[in-house]
């Protein structure tokens, strides 16, 4: 969508590759638990970057943030690994934060369906209860994307009639 769903990795505390756990297989060349850095990130950026696909990490260069990473890390004024017991707050944000993300690229893209107006309104409310949540930690912490999640799903009633 626009640049606002983009990772911006130069702005990021590297929390797709501190958060995440995958598994050696097809996509990644090695075991990794959530919550410990990969063995390729060389402080903040990845040392084989330039070379993922061909190292084994395909699942690297899928991964899309949505640009959650460098909105987490905006909102801690120092990182994992300045202190180490922001990880678990981090981790947790991030994950929150992707959630939070994803559920604005739907209503974005619900913005081009031709809703009803009173339904329309519901969609932008939703949409600004969103930005409010991603600007503070407290907010991110707080929002529960279920209800949100159960809107979105009725929106095709509302489009087929």
């Amino acid at each position: 969508m626009t640049s606002e769903f983009a990772s911006d990795c130069s702005n990021c505390a590297a929390l797709c590759c501190m958060a995440l756990a995958f598994d050696a297989g097809e996509m990644f060349g090695h075991d990794k638990p959530a919550g410990l850095p990969c063995h390729n990130l060389d402080g903040f950026s990845c040392a084989i970057h330039a070379q993922l696909p061909e190292r084994g990490y395909r699942g690297c260069v899928a991964f899309e943030c949505l640009g959650a990473g460098q909105k987490v890390t905006a909102l801690f004024e120092q990182t994992w690994r300045d202190q180490p017991r922001l990880a678990r707050p981090m981790i947790e944000a991030f994950r929150q934060m992707r959630d939070v993300q994803e559920l604005r690229q739907m209503l974005k893209a619900a913005a081009a369906l031709p809703l009803p107006e009173a339904v329309e309104a519901e969609r932008q409310a939703w949409d600004t209860e969103l930005m409010v949540a991603t600007q503070a930690l407290a907010g991110l912490a707080v929002f529960d994307p279920a209800p949100l999640r159960a809107w979105l799903k009725g929106l095709a009633s509302h489009v087929s009639r």
